[in-house]
């Protein structure tokens, strides 16, 4: 069993936060590279199966277009390996045990992606049909080390920038409430009120739930369904009503994202902060992310309005992107936490940043 990560010293030498570093355990960087060549076989059988059925991109369904592109380049990245998709989800089944849910949606995906590129299923009717719902759930977990740092992240940030007492939040795209859990746990009475918005009923439901069993006897928590893409007043977010927006990896999804960071500026009382905790593509040419592999299957996730400076590609952004988009949303101080791009100087591959700005 794998217990020492390769890029450790790398990753903890770039990140001069010292509360940030601590987040970065030899634990998380093993799981990382685990799944990462777990996801490298995965493109490999998948281009194996269906690769050479093609004489072009152009003779691929459109929508299935964004995951061959995907593909071909993680392979090209990728470093010569001989060891089986079965092979590396039993190592990080044996490692992380509560990490596996994401070994079995690669190992899905790799069964089922003929399907997809053929036209015969869609990214969605894979991954999100009924019966696989408890798949995210285990996925979307605090539990899940590979999946929880985002949450950890933002609720490190997150609790840096709010007032001492008496902060109200709103919580966008919360999801099975994970995110909510970790903020919470780490704000205690500092939370004077806490808005936990969810779309989708399955998820806000158990959102709600784990929101209310972290949240401190003071904090007030409310629940509410919410489509950013929507105008937020009329679904009953008053503007200048919130000390702090807090979204973590659910802004990227915007079909519009300049709409959305407008709506939460609008939420904002003067000076409030927005805090989006996000994965991120470091430096003007990174290398694939193993993030990518499953949601590049997803139409939600590839179909979005593009723009050569904010929005440049769909999917997770650079943080010169998220600084601009930001910036003509009319947000000031736009920051991250960590420099993603000074970490990436030294480690290309890291790809967890928060961004913070201030109404």
């Amino acid at each position: 069993m794998r217990t020492v990560a390769r890029d450790f010293p790398e990753v903890v030498g770039a990140i001069s936060d010292e509360g940030v570093r601590a987040l970065f355990s030899q634990r998380f960087l093993v799981a990382t590279e685990i799944y990462d060549e777990l996801v490298d076989a995965a493109c490999l059988r998948i281009f194996e199966d269906v690769g050479r059925e093609f004489s072009s991109e152009e003779d691929l369904p459109a929508h299935t277009r964004p995951a061959f592109r995907y593909i071909v380049e993680k392979l090209r990245h990728a470093a010569n390996g001989s060891r089986s998709v079965e092979s590396l989800a039993a190592e990080l089944a044996e490692t992380e045990p509560d990490a596996a849910v994401g070994a079995e949606i690669v190992t899905l995906l790799a069964a089922e992606a003929p399907d997809f590129f053929r036209g015969r299923k869609s990214g969605e009717e894979i991954l999100f049909s009924p019966a696989r719902l408890p798949l995210w759930i285990r996925y979307f977990s605090n539990a899940n080390i590979l999946y929880a740092i985002n949450n950890t992240l933002g609720a490190e940030t997150l609790a840096r920038v709010l007032p001492a007492a008496g902060a109200d939040v709103l919580e966008i795209g919360g999801g099975c409430g994970s995110a909510a859990e970790a903020a919470l746990e780490r704000l205690g009475a500092r939370a004077l009120r806490w808005r936990f918005t969810e779309l989708v009923p399955t998820f806000a439901r158990r959102g709600e739930r784990a929101a209310r069993a972290a949240a401190a006897p003071e904090t007030v928590v409310e629940a509410a369904r919410v489509d950013m893409t929507k105008p937020w007043e009329a679904q009953g977010i008053a503007p200048a009503s919130f000390d702090a927006v807090y979204s973590v990896n659910c802004f990227h999804v915007a079909p519009d994202l300049g709409f959305v960071l407008r709506e939460a500026r609008a939420a904002l009382k003067p000076g409030g902060v927005a805090v989006v905790s996000e994965c991120v593509k470091p430096g003007t040419d990174p290398p694939p992310s193993y993030v990518d592999f499953v949601f590049n299957f997803l139409t939600s996730f590839t179909n979005v309005t593009l723009d050569p400076v904010l929005r440049p590609n769909h999917g997770f952004l650079s943080p010169t992107a998220w600084r601009a988009s930001f910036a003509a949303a009319g947000f000031a101080n736009v920051t991250l936490v960590p420099d993603v791009d000074a970490v990436a100087a030294r480690y290309p591959k890291f790809f967890v940043g928060a961004v913070v700005a201030r109404r």
